[in-house]
């Protein structure tokens, strides 16, 4: 997979809001795809954002074991995870929140993980988003003022506007923060 940013495919999304004028973005909000995690599930969920079909939906990247595929201008706002929508930034991940640790760290499931993080740096460097995981109480304490790395479920817990509990509570997230910060670290971020 080649490793830029401005090097990754890219598949437009159906449904997203351009904003009147440039937002800062403050959050990195983690999806599960509730799709099988495989090689070729970010080219299934693009696809899916975009086609005919498309539902009221979107994310800014698709990532599986194998690529990275942006789907909404970072920017730009995509439709993932109501209440955190305009300041965040939305990844989908091949897999489904039922998922163990055990089901998330499979070799194909530390390949995709590492994928993230390398993305997750990368948007955490460009937008000076720390890499420090907020759950759902200090979201709703921050209000849109929250900077940091959460869930789905998170944002759920703390807006009540969804139901949704993705990527769910098997998600490595300790292992995942400590892979961004090396990233981020690398990359020449303070993480």
């Amino acid at each position: 997979m080649n490793r830029s940013l401005s090097a990754l495919p890219f598949e437009q999304a159906t449904n997203f809001t351009r904003p009147a004028a440039p937002i800062q973005k403050r959050l990195i909000v983690l999806h599960s795809m509730e799709y099988p995690l495989k090689r070729g599930a970010a080219k299934w969920c693009a696809g899916f954002f975009s086609g005919p079909d498309a539902p009221k939906a979107s994310a800014h990247a698709c990532v599986d074991p194998g690529e990275v595929i942006q789907c909404v201008p970072w920017g730009d706002i995509a439709w993932h995870a109501p209440g955190a929508n305009t300041y965040g930034i939305g990844i989908e991940h091949a897999g489904f929140a039922r998922f163990s640790i055990a089901e998330w760290t499979t070799p194909d499931g530390n390949a995709m993980l590492d994928n993230s993080a390398w993305l997750a740096a990368e948007l955490c460097t460009k937008f000076k988003i720390p890499v420090d995981f907020l759950d759902h109480w200090e979201l709703a304490a921050a209000g849109d003022k929250a900077r940091g790395i959460t869930t789905h479920a998170e944002v759920n817990a703390a807006f009540k506007k969804s139901d949704h509990t993705d990527p769910g509570t098997g998600f490595p997230m300790g292992d995942y923060l400590r892979l961004v910060s090396k990233y981020a670290l690398d990359a020449g971020a303070v993480a």
